[in-house]
């Protein structure tokens, strides 16, 4: 006589479903932060490249390129006398395009044609060509060097303008100063201002001491827009650590004009990541070093200048 067939009853069958789903919740977080861990590690060899990038730059040209290759709308100082065409708005990112092993990209870009020019308005003499004539196709790229892959940003902004997810140190002077031309702009106290270049002699603070390049995020947004190609205070490849680390965007010290906020924009010029607790910086001696959101302000400002004579832990 056979013996009866026994299967799963339905009350089994739901006890297994369940402690399958159980695993599944312990599992999740492991899996999410083991995968974040990858994500972050790149994210620092990113800027350990762009760092490195920097100083190749430095060795072959005897000093490092500006923060944004020309003067904007200032026609004093340095920048007098200058036409429209030699105040480019390219940033020092594109100019370590060679260096990162982006040759092909720099090439389309053709200087001849001027690269990124200002937006024009009153200081526009009309010897320039505009933003984008002939650079389309190069205005819409991303390379992967400038994209942290924790960022949420997508590769183009609402201008179709690429964007990035990292900017270059200008110091610790920032909205608290507006748009000061000397003291934001031209004269700040980090490695990367508008036109002003440094050499590695300059970084009396030393290079493993100086900050370079940090990160950023909402890069496709007004309060936070980090087009890669494109040298901007407070913006665009250009943040200082007036604002605290990771403050978000529209928050903290803003830049004001005299009827509110600069442009009508909230922008706070503020390092940030989407990582936990803090945000990778790369430092002049090329490591990578990430920072607590919790770090004293002092400290923190004191990492982003050049020749300020602090002395401070250097996060490993």
């Amino acid at each position: 006589m056979n013996a009866a067939r026994r299967g799963f009853t339905l009350v089994e069958l739901l006890v297994v479903i369940a402690i399958i789903g159980i695993l599944i919740g312990l599992l999740l977080p492991a899996v999410q932060s083991v995968r974040e861990a990858a994500r972050r590690m790149q994210c620092g060899n990113n800027l350990k490249q762009i760092c490195l990038g920097f100083a190749n730059y430095e060795v072959l040209q005897g000093k490092y390129p500006p923060g944004r290759m020309g003067c904007d709308c200032w026609l004093s100082d340095v920048c007098a006398g200058n036409k429209t065409y030699q105040r480019p708005g390219t940033s020092g990112f594109v100019m370590i395009l060679p260096q990162v092993e982006l040759q092909s990209l720099y090439d389309a870009l053709g200087f001849e044609k001027g690269a990124v020019y200002p937006t024009g308005g009153s200081c526009d003499d009309g010897s320039g060509a505009g933003w984008n004539v002939g650079l389309e196709d190069a205005l819409r790229q991303r390379p992967a060097v400038f994209a942290c892959p924790s960022d949420t940003i997508p590769v183009l902004n609402s201008a179709n303008r690429g964007v990035g997810s990292y900017a270059m140190v200008q110091g610790s002077q920032g909205p608290s100063y507006g748009i000061d031309q000397r003291r934001v702009k031209h004269y700040n106290n980090g490695m990367f201002c508008y036109r002003t270049v440094h050499k590695e002699s300059d970084v009396r603070d030393g290079t493993s001491h100086t900050m370079y390049v940090g990160e950023t995020v909402a890069g496709d947004t007004p309060e936070s827009s980090n087009v890669w190609l494109v040298g901007s205070r407070h913006l665009s490849s250009l943040r200082s650590t007036d604002n605290p680390l990771n403050t978000p965007p529209g928050e903290g010290v803003i830049v004001m004009g005299s009827g509110g906020p600069l442009y009508g924009v909230r922008v706070n010029g503020a390092f940030a990541s989407r990582h936990s607790g803090g945000a990778n910086f790369g430092f002049g001696d090329g490591h990578v070093g990430f920072l607590s959101e919790n770090i004293d302000l002092a400290t923190y400002r004191a990492l982003s200048t050049r020749d300020g004579g602090e002395t401070v832990s250097i996060p490993e």
